[in-house]
């Protein structure tokens, strides 16, 4: 076997040239890819309104300027509300109650409300809504069934008239007796029969309460089978009367120390003679509410113009986005505070373009929720086809 090259064939053999041209060669665009979808980030503000068409914060128009098309969803993801609505206002400050014949419109101030806010109000705390009234008036809570207690030392009714309340039979009914656990009825309160409690014996405390009245301890017992339990009967704060014949000295619960011993204030500041004894103690009248009292829950309605989302047969309800539920001191829009599973709004066929969003906050009742002057900010994930461009369209015609 030779180990040389052969000669000859090394210079006639032909050996195949490549060309490579891909340098010199202008190239097409690469083509979009136009599958799947892209989202973007959409913040509207309040404050980008335009103030001379909407002065307030609760129904505006924000314009789109960045271009959206082709959409195939919007989701809100987060948002900021100001915690200053007016949870009583002119629309259910009323409260109508009546003493035999004569019916009484009692106003309660407009302002924001908690649960605890409002029985102090009620009262008297900034001052008293009731002076009109003969009787007096305690409220509180019932603490095992959350029901509203409306106390007197003597008959009341509570109730909403609505020819009284109202000039006509479409006016908005004014009263706040849905807040507090009431329909829109006549509710009679019940005679509570303290006959059978035997006074034993009065004790001049010698002090003031904080309220500048005389403070008595009394000490009492049944004079029948009945068992008495002050704590069953009293609530701080309930009125009633001593009345030893012909005298009368109203008074008020101050403290129920047993079941047989409670702790009074004399309202005239009379001085209560220590010998009084006997079945002295006047009956009360009680009303519970049929329903919870919780003023506290309360939602926003969220319209969109141009992205319906519910259908209800709650007429302010109906084609809205969304329904915001506000909690106390939480006026935070995220996932801890949205549904779980979102609001997302498809649109199929997909939205050919965005140009503005018009947004409305409504209360239940379709009023215009009142921010009180103060913004509000909302973010949305706004999802869009991916759609080709036009020079590939012309490309895929060659």
């Amino acid at each position: 076997m030779s180990h040389f090259s052969d000669v000859n064939n090394a210079f006639t053999k032909q050996f195949p040239v490549n060309y490579d041209y891909s340098s010199n060669i202008i190239k097409p665009p690469d083509r979009n890819k136009t599958h799947g979808t892209i989202t973007k980030t959409l913040v509207i503000d309040s404050r980008d309104r335009d103030y001379n068409k909407y002065p307030d914060s609760n129904k505006y128009r924000v314009e789109i300027t960045e271009e959206y098309r082709d959409v195939t969803s919007i989701e809100l993801v987060y948002g900021k509300l100001p915690e200053n609505n007016y949870n009583i206002k002119a629309s259910n400050n009323h409260f109508v109650i009546s003493e035999g014949s004569t019916l009484f419109d009692i106003t309660i101030p407009i302002g924001i409300y908690d649960n605890e806010k409002l029985i102090n109000v009620l009262n008297g705390s900034s001052g008293n809504l009731f002076y009109q009234l003969n009787n007096k008036y305690n409220f509180s809570i019932n603490n095992n069934n959350l029901k509203l207690r409306i106390q007197s030392n003597g008959d009341f009714i509570y109730n909403f008239n609505y020819e009284y309340n109202n000039n006509c039979n479409a006016c908005p009914i004014k009263n706040i007796d849905k807040m507090l656990g009431f329909r829109n009825e006549k509710y009679f309160s019940e005679v509570q029969d303290l006959s059978f409690i035997h006074v034993d014996s009065v004790t001049n405390l010698g002090i003031s309460s904080e309220n500048d009245y005389k403070l008595y301890k009394i000490k009492a017992s049944s004079s029948t089978s009945k068992y008495l339990d002050f704590r069953e009967i009293f609530y701080k704060g309930d009125y009633f009367t001593l009345k030893a014949t012909p005298l009368e000295f109203p008074a008020r619960i101050y403290k129920i120390l047993n079941e047989d011993t409670i702790e009074i204030e004399i309202l005239n500041n009379s001085t209560l003679p220590i010998i009084l004894t006997g079945n002295i103690i006047g009956n009360i009248n009680i009303l519970y509410s049929p329903y919870i009292f919780n003023i506290e829950k309360d939602y926003i309605i969220l319209k969109i113009k141009e992205v319906k989302l519910i259908n209800s047969l709650t007429e302010p309800v109906n084609n809205s986005y969304t329904i915001l539920q506000l909690n106390k001191n939480h006026n935070v829009i995220n996932k801890a505070t949205l549904p779980e599973h979102g609001v997302v709004k498809y649109f199929n066929p997909p939205l050919g373009k965005l140009f503005w969003l018009d947004i409305e906050f409504l209360n239940y009742d379709g009023s215009l929720y009142d921010f009180n002057g103060q913004e509000n900010m909302l973010t949305f994930i706004v999802s869009q086809l991916n759609q080709p461009g036009k020079y590939n369209n012309f490309l895929d015609k060659l």
